[in-house]
């Protein structure tokens, strides 16, 4: 069952846009997913946390997966997550998406303090029910952290496909991007170390920083895989630079990086900047905070940063 394509390069952690009202912009969302594919991006991870997966019901998120799959229409692989709460929500979401077109589902448990015994229990659990390959998707700052063994114990299931880890920790990183091989794929997550993380021979990263700013991801990817390694350290220090200076009471407020996205977005016109209810979005300060971090550090293309610099 797990035989699934490839996904390597840039894989953007699809945000999701929102009206005024707090319902899905889908128009904004099918021209996100368009921009994106245009990009040359490797494939798409949908209804993660970035995503405001957790602060989306039920009928939000069914709407986010039938619009962004009749969208790509299987140009590039998509990876759609069931993670609940309650398991009967993720078994009925498993159930309502089935015949849509995609890769695979990811999952994450949102338990801070699961046994890694009960953990492997679920996993199973979901991977049975699936009739599409099923992606571990570790991060400790949703759920309970997930060492880069526990993959080894999971990854015999004959439908866990791949698993997205996200960790800053080097020796971790190396341990998961070992687990690599036929059948089983991994990508990683934190955007500020994917030079290091392509070095120890991860074939793709997510992260949703991606949507608003692909351009500057993909050519760091590409310029590691083409041998320009200082380019490519270079490029990673200017961005995370970049995101230094983002406003940190964003950070603060909402822990996720959406809102700045989303403002860049908007920016860009794409999408309006607006968060789902109690996340909040960039103030005017915080946007003109925004702004001169894109005109400081050049990582839109370099007409769209010469206009906000000149603003």
């Amino acid at each position: 069952m797990k035989a699934m394509r490839s996904v390597e390069g840039v894989v953007p952690v699809l945000v999701t846009p929102f009206k005024a009202n707090g319902e899905i912009d889908e128009g904004a969302l099918e021209r996100l997913v368009e921009f994106l594919i245009g990009r040359g991006i490797g494939g798409l991870w949908v209804l993660g946390t970035n995503s405001e997966d957790m602060n989306l019901s039920f009928r939000k998120r069914l709407a986010v997966a039938k619009r962004v799959t009749a969208t790509v229409r299987g140009r590039v692989p998509v990876l759609v997550g069931c993670s609940f709460y309650a398991l009967d929500d993720s078994f009925e979401f498993i159930e309502a998406t089935k015949q849509l077109d995609f890769d695979a589902y990811h999952f994450m448990p949102y338990h801070p303090l699961y046994g890694l015994d009960r953990l492997e229990w679920h996993y199973r659990a979901i991977a049975d029910r699936a009739p599409k390959p099923v992606w571990g998707y570790s991060s400790a700052n949703w759920c309970r952290p997930v060492p880069p063994e526990f993959y080894e114990r999971i990854k015999d299931h004959p439908n866990v496909a791949g698993v997205k880890f996200s960790s800053n920790n080097t020796v971790h990183c190396t341990k998961a991007i070992s687990l690599q091989e036929p059948g089983f794929q991994v990508l990683t997550a934190v955007v500020a170390c994917f030079h290091s993380n392509l070095a120890l021979g991860v074939r793709g990263t997510t992260t949703s920083l991606a949507c608003p700013l692909p351009e500057a991801i993909i050519g760091q990817y590409k310029a590691f895989r083409a041998g320009r390694i200082e380019d490519s350290l270079e490029m990673q220090r200017r961005f995370n630079a970049f995101q230094d200076a983002l406003p940190k009471a964003l950070k603060v407020d909402n822990f996720l990086p959406g809102a700045a996205e989303k403002y860049i977005l908007s920016l860009r016109g794409i999408c309006e900047p607006h968060m789902s209810s109690y996340y909040r979005s960039a103030n005017e300060a915080e946007q003109a905070e925004i702004r001169a971090a894109l005109g400081k550090y050049r990582v839109l293309p370099e007409t769209e940063s010469a206009q906000i610099a000149a603003e």
